[in-house]
């Protein structure tokens, strides 16, 4: 899209939660939480400000300035003390390998919270509660190979990356592969699918909310939709004592 197209509906939709009387906005979505992000630095500008508002008040309303954005991930985090007293589950003796998207990592990379973009610990700090065994692995800042374009127009980048990654990941025979970025989920979890005779383990990926709700009591189906992922998890459910 046109930067300006993308400045004029970022700050619409910012426009209208700030007079729904919101003052943060929540992303489940890296990308999204990058964007964002970026047309809040741009629209500091007065003069790209100005220019966007002229669009803005076409439809009546004005971009201001006083909203903050942040990752769920990173609301999960600031709760997960709490979360943890009102949990039923446990991740005590399950196996977790976390992967960080790397537009929350990557581009406000000065604004990581928890680790570095250089060494994302958010998502382990969130699980850590719960007293999982998190797993390290070499290719831990790598790419999961979506990269947009890259999954439509060179399937063949975006096989190999993605290979690359779970190789490494599925080394130490995680139970999960927690995520915080459904592009990630969805490519890491189908590419196990297409890859199954070139890897000698498997394991379903959740996203972190995923994960809370089960810890939460959610409905297996119905509220953490389980049913989609190409990986069995009945194991992991077991070992998390939710079935």
């Amino acid at each position: 899209m046109p930067p300006e197209t993308t400045l004029a509906l970022n700050a619409r939709n910012l426009a209208l939660a700030h007079n729904s009387g919101y003052t943060n906005v929540v992303c489940t979505c890296p990308t999204s939480y990058g964007n964002l992000k970026e047309c809040m630095e741009e629209l500091k500008d007065e003069m790209t400000k100005n220019s966007v508002n002229a669009v803005l008040d076409t439809i009546g309303v004005v971009y201001k300035d006083d909203l903050r954005v942040f990752h769920a991930a990173e609301v999960l985090h600031s709760l997960r003390e709490t979360l943890k007293k009102r949990s039923r589950g446990s991740l005590n003796g399950v196996r977790v390998a976390t992967h960080h998207g790397c537009h929350y990592t990557k581009i406000f990379y000065d604004e990581v919270i928890g680790g570095t973009w250089e060494y994302p610990t958010l998502l382990d700090e969130v699980c850590e509660p719960f007293s999982p065994e998190l797993i390290d692995y070499p290719e831990r800042t790598l790419c999961c190979g979506m990269g947009f374009t890259h999954l439509i127009g060179d399937r063949i980048y975006t096989e190999a990356t993605a290979l690359r990654k779970l190789e490494s990941i599925l080394s130490g025979k995680p139970d999960v592969i927690v995520t915080m970025c459904a592009g990630c989920q969805a490519v890491l979890d189908t590419y196990q699918k297409l890859f199954e005779n070139r890897l000698d383990h498997a394991a379903p990926v959740l996203n972190v909310a995923q994960l809370m709700a089960l810890l939460l009591g959610a409905d297996i189906n119905k509220d953490a939709c389980l049913q989609f992922s190409s990986i069995d998890v009945r194991p992991l459910l077991e070992k998390m004592a939710v079935i």
